[in-house]
């Protein structure tokens, strides 16, 4: 399973962070992308206030949109094949990443993920809110492990999606 996020300047904006974990078939982590631009990148009140606090112990890696896209695609297309792609909420942030990366020529029209699987659509079919996968964690004792800052830590909310889709397979399973 491949797991990606990203916070943004801003709902519609542009990512300044993106985080992404990768998973074998028994659950655990194989690899492991993050990927931040400078503060100064972002101007939006509102992220200002509740993501950047949360985000301060991921480093800078990079310092511009491009380079960030540039890295978070040659990771994509050398960990996606064979994996479930996995979001949370991905429209609108996730799938502009995609739409990015495919408008700078760094995916080709076949690499991105088909399908594109939303957790939301999982939860909300479960009967269960399908805008919180952390509720669901929390409700069915659920763990991902310590990740800094938590919700808006791109890699944790990975994580989670991550989490939360693999445990709502195995309900299907049952």
């Amino acid at each position: 399973m491949f797991s990606f996020d990203a916070e943004t300047n801003g709902l519609w904006g542009q990512a300044f962070a993106i985080g992404a974990l990768v998973y074998d078939e028994s659950g655990a982590e194989i690899a492991r992308f993050v990927g931040r631009l400078p503060d100064t990148e972002v101007t939006d009140t509102w992220v200002i206030e509740n993501v950047l606090l949360k985000i301060q112990d991921i480093q800078v890696t990079r310092t511009t949109y491009a380079e960030l896209l540039s890295d978070f695609a040659a990771f994509y297309k050398a960990n996606k094949e064979g994996c479930d792609v996995v979001v949370h909420m991905g429209f609108i942030v996730e799938v502009k990443i995609l739409r990015d990366l495919h408008a700078a020529g760094l995916i080709g029209d076949w690499d991105a993920p088909y399908p594109l699987l939303d957790v939301s659509g999982n939860l909300q079919q479960a009967g269960e809110d399908p805008t919180s996968v952390d509720s669901y964690m929390k409700k069915h004792g659920l763990s991902v492990g310590e990740f800094a800052g938590g919700t808006h830590n791109p890699l944790y909310d990975s994580a989670v999606a991550a989490v939360v889709y693999r445990h709502l397979a195995s309900r299907i399973a049952s």
